[in-house]
Formats: C-alpha cells, sequence, structure tokens
C-alpha cells in the first residue's frame, strides 16, 4: 500500500507555477484553435453584406492620396455601418460615404483608431493615443490636424463607450505632446 505524502514548501510552490503554466498554455491553445470565436473574417463579413461591400487587401488603401496600412489587416468598406469606423480581430471597417464628409486629417485618424484596437485592444482612450502618436510619427498629423479632430469629435457627449468628445481631445493632445513617444 503506497503512503501518501503530504507536498509542502518549495515543491507545493513549484507544482502551483507549473499548473500555472499549463493552464495560460492551454487557454493560448483554446483561443488559436477557435479563431471564429473572436467573430467573422473579413470574406464572411462582407458576404453577408452582399455586393455592397468591398474588401481592400492589406496596403492598398488610401485616403486622400496617402497609403494606409494596419499591419497584414485588410478594411471592409461598409457603407451601411453606422459609424465612421469599427475593428474586427484582424480587420478594419470604414464607412467610406461618411468619411467623404470629413476633413483628412480626420479621415487618417479614424483609421489609425480603428487600427489601434488591432494592436493595442478594446480600449477607446488607448486607441486614440496610439493613432495620433501613429500620425505625429508618420507625419500626417500636424498640430492643426489635431485640432481639426478635436473640431469633430469635441460635440461628442460620453457613453458606455467613449469618454465626452473634450475629454477625449485633452487626452489625445497630452499623447501628440508625450516627448517620450517618437
Amino acid at each position: 500500500m503506497a503512503v501518501a505524502r503530504a507536498i509542502t514548501g518549495p515543491a507545493r510552490l513549484g507544482l502551483a507555477r507549473l499548473v500555472a503554466v499549463a493552464l495560460v498554455i492551454a487557454s493560448a491553445l483554446a483561443l488559436d484553435a477557435a479563431p471564429s470565436q473572436a467573430g467573422p473574417t473579413p470574406e464572411e463579413y462582407a458576404k453577408h453584406l452582399g455586393s455592397a461591400a468591398k474588401i481592400i487587401p492589406p496596403g492598398q488603401l488610401t485616403l486622400d492620396g496617402r497609403r494606409m496600412t494596419c499591419g497584414q489587416r485588410p478594411t471592409v468598406i461598409d457603407d451601411q455601418l453606422d459609424d465612421y469606423g469599427a475593428a474586427y480581430p484582424g480587420f478594419l471597417i470604414l464607412n467610406s460615404k461618411l468619411m467623404a464628409r470629413v476633413p483628412t486629417a480626420v479621415k487618417q485618424w479614424i483609421y489609425a483608431h480603428e487600427c489601434g484596437h488591432q494592436f493595442r485592444g478594446p480600449d477607446e482612450e488607448t486607441a486614440d493615443c496610439f493613432a495620433v502618436q501613429r500620425g505625429r510619427r508618420q507625419g500626417w498629423l500636424t498640430p492643426d490636424g489635431l485640432e481639426e479632430i478635436c473640431s469633430f469629435i469635441r460635440p461628442s457627449k460620453g457613453s458606455s463607450m467613449h469618454f465626452s468628445g473634450s475629454h477625449r481631445c485633452e487626452a489625445m493632445r497630452a499623447c501628440f505632446a508625450d516627448p517620450k513617444v517618437r
């Protein structure tokens, strides 16, 4: 008859670490095995819209003459979208009819904001900061362009997803001016 011994001290800590690592690996494998749970593919999204949708391959979107990229993510044009832009994991969505109504800096910021969700996650303020820092680094966002963006969002009231436009603008000004990010 085998005698069970209690695991104590350093051995217990080592076992706990091993179990934690195994759980993290299992979670990552489960996410990789089920990508459809994250949302539709660009092709599935476009198919749902029918002939009104257009998929623009990565690196081929231009906004007012400037090529816009978001890694290897395509952009789906959906003129029925109820906003200027959106993001699903792996692709961006733009409403070209709404985008045609705003200045160039605002268009580019909207695209970069949606791209920010791809790289930084769902937080809106983080996506805003990503967009203005990217614009500054790439040279398409100037202080005047930032003011156009602020004029565009300033009237927005806060919601469950976004802070008020004036709050977002102040945060973006701080991100734009941050000398540590270049």
